[in-house]
Parts: C-alpha cells; sequence; structure tokens
C-alpha cells in the first residue's frame, strides 16, 4: 500500500474515532488488507480496553506511527470505529446500580413497554456486535453498523462483518434486511457447523419476498431489535437487576437468558452466526424511559446440558471467563423515524396478501391507536380472510375474519394447549400460551385477534367484537385443555409466578405446559409408576429432586422421578436442569 493511502486512511481511522462514527465500507476493506493500517486501528483498540478497565499506566505508544504519518487530533478514547476494527467489547458497566427499580421488578417491565409505545415513533442508531468462539481460526469477529426503524412495520439492519480472516475460504459475514410494509429483502450467509468451517460457506445470496399480512411472523422477530416486547410478555425468565448509567444513558439492567431475548435470534436468524446455547446467560441494558436495547451481552451458562451441547457442537467456551462470547451494542440513538428504503424487485415471490381499503371490525383498543394496514388473503379452498391492523407506534393488534374456515381446529391456533377465557355476554374466547393471540368460534365465522399488546388489552380487544364465541366441538383437540384448578386429585403441580400453566389430561397421564419469556416452556408429565426405566447411553447423571433420586439425561433434556406411585418427568429444550429442580421444588399435590 501506498504511503499516501495510509495517511488518508489512519486520518480517517482518528476521525472516526474521535466523532464516534462508522467506518466507510472501503475504509473496512483497506484495512482487512493493509498491514499497517490494521495493526494501528489495533493499537487504538488497547488504548480503549486499558482505558475502559481504568488502567492509564500501560497505554501503547502510538507516537512513532502517528507522527510518521500525519498530525494527531485529541483523542476520548472510547470508540465504535475501534470496537468494530479490532473487536474489543468495552464500557459493560458504567456506575453502580441504583433503586429507579427494584429488583425481580419484571412484570412492571410489560406495563412499560406498552406504555412507552407511542413515544417510539421511529429510530436510528449505529450498530455493533461482537462474535467471540466462532472458531479456532477466527476467534472473534466484529461488525458495524446501522439500525433504521419507521413505527410500527419498517425496520432496516445494516451489517459489515470487519473481521481480518485468515486465508480467502473465509466469507465475510455480511448482512442487510430490510422490511416495509409487507415487503421484505435479505442479503446474508447460510448457517453452516463449526466442524465444516470455512468449506462450507457460501457467499451471501439475496432473498425477497413482497406481500406479506400485516405483522406477518417473519417481521415479529426482527422487531424485537426495537424492543424486547414478546421476551417480556410473561416475566418467567427475566430479572431487573437494578438501574445504571450506560455511556450516561439511564438505563435498566436485566438479567436472563438467550432463550428468552428473542432479540439475539433477531441478529443471527440470518448469517453464517455461531450458535447459542437457549441456557446461556444474559444481560441487557434497556433504556429506562422506552426499553428499546441499548447494550446485550451473553455468556456461557455451566450445566450438563450446555456441557454436552458443547461438546457436540465443537465449541470451546469457558463458562468462568468473565468476557461475553456475543455482544449487541446501540450507540448514538435518536428516537425520530429512519430512513428505510426498500427496492424489490419486479420477479419477488408474493405472500399473496392484498392491501385493499377495508373496514374490518374495529375492536376497543386504548387511546392512540391508529388503523394501519388493511386487506385479505386467501385460504387454500379459496375462502377469504379479511384483515385489519391498528398501531400507537410500537404496539399492534390485528384482526383476521373468514366465514369459509371449516377445519375440526380453531382458526389460526394449531396449538395443542389454549386458554379458555370468558369474554363479554357469554362470549368464549382461546387463548394461545404466550398471550398474543385468542380465536374466536362463532356462529359461522371465525376470528383471530394477535396483537403485541398486554394479555388484558388483547382480550378486551376481543371482547368488544360484535361477535358471539361459543365453545369448541368436545372432538376438537382444543376443548381438552383445562386450567391448573381442573386438575385430577392428588397431580403434583408447579405453584409459579410468571408462568402461563394450561394442563391436559389423556386417561391416567396428565400433561402441564409451562410458557415463560420468549421462547422458554416445560412439559410435565404425570403417569403411574413405580420405577423409572432403565437408562439407555452415557448422558444420564443422578440428580436429587424433591427429596427423592431422580435422574437427568442431558440428550433429552429431561429430569425424572418417582413419587408417590407416579412417574414424574420434566422436559424442556430452552430450560435447564438447576431451574427444573427449582421449579419441581415448588410442586403441590391437588
Amino acid at each position: 500500500m501506498s504511503p499516501e493511502i495510509c495517511d488518508q486512511a489512519m486520518l480517517e481511522l482518528s476521525v472516526a474515532h474521535d466523532e464516534r462514527r462508522a467506518i466507510t465500507p472501503e475504509l473496512v476493506s483497506h484495512v482487512r488488507e493493509c498491514e499497517s493500517c490494521s495493526d494501528f486501528a489495533r493499537r487504538l483498540g488497547e488504548i480503549d480496553e486499558l482505558l475502559a478497565r481504568g488502567d492509564y499506566s500501560q497505554t501503547p505508544d502510538l507516537a512513532p506511527a502517528i507522527l510518521g504519518r500525519t498530525a494527531p487530533s485529541r483523542r476520548q478514547w472510547w470508540s465504535v470505529a475501534a470496537v468494530a476494527i479490532v473487536g474489543m467489547a468495552v464500557g459493560a458497566l458504567v456506575g453502580g446500580l441504583g433503586t429507579r427499580w427494584d429488583t425481580g421488578q419484571a412484570r412492571d417491565l410489560s406495563d412499560l413497554f406498552h406504555s412507552a409505545g407511542p413515544s417510539v415513533q421511529g429510530l436510528s442508531a449505529d450498530l455493533v456486535v461482537v462474535e467471540r468462539g466462532v472458531h479456532p481460526e477466527v476467534p472473534e469477529r466484529v461488525y458495524t453498523g446501522s439500525i433504521d426503524y419507521v413505527a410500527p412495520e419498517e425496520l432496516a439492519v445494516r451489517l459489515l462483518d470487519t473481521t481480518v480472516y485468515p486465508g480467502p475460504a473465509w466469507q465475510a459475514n455480511d448482512l442487510r434486511l430490510i422490511i416495509s410494509n409487507g415487503d421484505m429483502t435479505t442479503l446474508a450467509g447460510s448457517p453452516c457447523p463449526i466442524a465444516a468451517k470455512p468449506n462450507c460457506l457460501v457467499e451471501p445470496s439475496f432473498r425477497a419476498v413482497r406481500d406479506q399480512p400485516p405483522f406477518d411472523d417473519g417481521v415479529l422477530l426482527p422487531l424485537e431489535i426495537v424492543g424486547p416486547g414478546r421476551s417480556l410478555t410473561l416475566p418467567s425468565g427475566v430479572e431487573v437487576i437494578g438501574t445504571t448509567d450506560l455511556e450516561g444513558t439511564p438505563a435498566i439492567q436485566v438479567r436472563s437468558t438467550v432463550a428468552a431475548v428473542e432479540l439475539i435470534r433477531a441478529i443471527t436468524e440470518y448469517g453464517a452466526w455461531r450458535d447459542l446455547h437457549p441456557t446461556d446467560r444474559v444481560l441487557m441494558w434497556l433504556h429506562e424511559e422506552t426499553l428499546i436495547p441499548l447494550r446485550v451481552e451473553v455468556f456461557a451458562a455451566a450445566s450438563p446440558e450446555r456441557e454436552l451441547w458443547q461438546l457436540r457442537h465443537g465449541y470451546t467456551d469457558d463458562p468462568e471467563d468473565e468476557s461475553p462470547i456475543f455482544i449487541v451494542e446501540l450507540t448514538d440513538l435518536v428516537t425520530e423515524p429512519g430512513d428505510v428504503e426498500i427496492d424489490m424487485p419486479a420477479d419477488a415471490p408474493s405472500g399473496s396478501f392484498v392491501d385493499s381499503e377495508l373496514e374490518p371490525p374495529g375492536p376497543d383498543l386504548p387511546d392512540g391507536f391508529k388503523p394501519h394496514r388493511s386487506g385479505y388473503w386467501h385460504l387454500v379452498d379459496g375462502g377469504r380472510v379479511e384483515v385489519g391492523s391498528w398501531s400507537d407506534g410500537r404496539s399492534w393488534v390485528m384482526v383476521e375474519t373468514t366465514r369459509a374456515w371449516d377445519e375440526p381446529r380453531l382458526f389460526g391456533l394449531s396449538l395443542n394447549f389454549v386458554e379458555p377465557i370468558p369474554l363479554s355476554e357469554g362470549s368464549l374466547g382461546y387463548l394461545s400460551p404466550s398471550g398474543d393471540a385468542l380465536a374466536i368460534h362463532g356462529e359461522g365465522s371465525s376470528i383471530l385477534v394477535t396483537g403485541s399488546v398486554s394479555r388484558e388489552v388483547l382480550v378486551a380487544a376481543a371482547a368488544s367484537l360484535e361477535v358471539r364465541g361459543h365453545p369448541v366441538p368436545p372432538s376438537w383437540q382444543e376443548a381438552s385443555t383445562i386450567g391448573i384448578a381442573g386438575l385430577p386429585s392428588g397431580t403434583l403441580a408447579p405453584v409459579v409466578e410468571g408462568w402461563s400453566v394450561l394442563a391436559r389430561v389423556d386417561g391416567a397421564t396428565t400433561t402441564i405446559l409451562l410458557t415463560g419469556s420468549g421462547a422458554r416452556n416445560i412439559l410435565v408429565t404425570q403417569a403411574p409408576g413405580s420405577r423409572l426405566d432403565p437408562p439407555i447411553g452415557p448422558d444420564y447423571s443422578e440428580v436429587e429432586v424433591r427429596g427423592v433420586d431422580g435422574r437427568y439425561n442431558a440428550s433429552e433434556k429431561t429430569l425424572e422421578w418417582v413419587e408417590e406411585g407416579s412417574v414424574i418427568r420434566m422436559r424442556s429444550e430452552t430450560v435447564g436442569l438447576a431451574e427444573l429442580v427449582d421449579l419441581a421444588s415448588t410442586m403441590e399435590s391437588r
């Protein structure tokens, strides 16, 4: 590289460092290829790391490199640019925890999230992601980019992989995701296992889909980036630690797990990212007024199921390491509508939703909700489903209505467990375990009400519709769901808060579903029996449960024991052994 090009590159790095600006793709490419500029950026990062730890005695001497090329400006050694190039995760916690929020007030976070919805009409921010333990040859990857949001259904996430890779077989894991009122484009790589990297990596590919219904499932997950609404619907698995200031911004610090915090998957859903275990520990810093996530850190969990998972997946994470294995940080946050522009190819496949000026049944909603998108889509047999949606900013409600549903199950809810909910004037609805969808089986019509609002607001909205919900026929699977109060006498059931608890009885076997925040859920089965089946395989360990000897199968993620003539099993893909044992200790006989 010529000295003149490197002079300009180092000057741009310095300016970006001082002014906390993201660096350009051209500069990233140059730093990847230029050893001198890469070393210069690394030294900037070393200074940031030392000063972030409070160590002012070992500052590297940058004078020769700087004075030999260009005159430096004065610096504040705190840089998104340096973090992006070098991969130094800094500024985890600024100041001590305060008392503006008490420990454990997770339930109130959901209320705050919804009350703050109208104030979040949009945002724009710089975005930094740090990913560690990717591969023995690539211990760390760092991304810099941006996020733009326009409420309620427009989002643009752009991430540039700044990693200097060891060889040409490695592909940069760049990401571009754009969502705009039913249209969606992605430019991302494809997942591949660590053992097959880098040979399985492919160049990022472009995908597009248009004409999706409002708040389609593919849209809802990315929207968690602007506020963890789905993670806060049920407070199980979310613990408020206290309040602090993150770089001068008042924040609520929250402890959780990867399974509970869906905004992590909102980042890693597209591309060739490392895997994270569902029970890995998460620390979040949420903006105190809007609950926009300012910073998220993930740490490897210490548990037998995580240890077995790591062995089989090829990772070498150390649970005792205080450094996070995954970091997401938003900086320079502005809560004004961002810049979201989407370029849809003419031949993009259609999701078959037709936007139209319909006037579907309007529910009673809190002040501030306004009509969003309306239209229709068709069932497989051609029946029409009319759709209306409303939003107050970040929160939304949608009503889908059809007169053509003739399947022997609820319209819109294909679930083994639903909660019967009394509505107005003898009307009945069926609520999903997560509390974000409610189906009404009406006379001649079927309705589905969904939303990001609280359970109470969703039920009230459904109750306000001019339709009477009937009980489903006894032959439908939804008819067999019962609450805890309906369990047979003698059944052991957990006594918990923050979980949705529903049950089914099939002959002598009772099954209880616990649903918590995000993707957390547990199945508890109880059947007559006096002993456990002989263990098969090496993944069993002995565990004491409720004062008796039980065992845990790390492959099947199942805790089991015998008590009072029953074999009890607790199975979860998203909740670890220690928490299962704690939940078992709360069980009481009905």
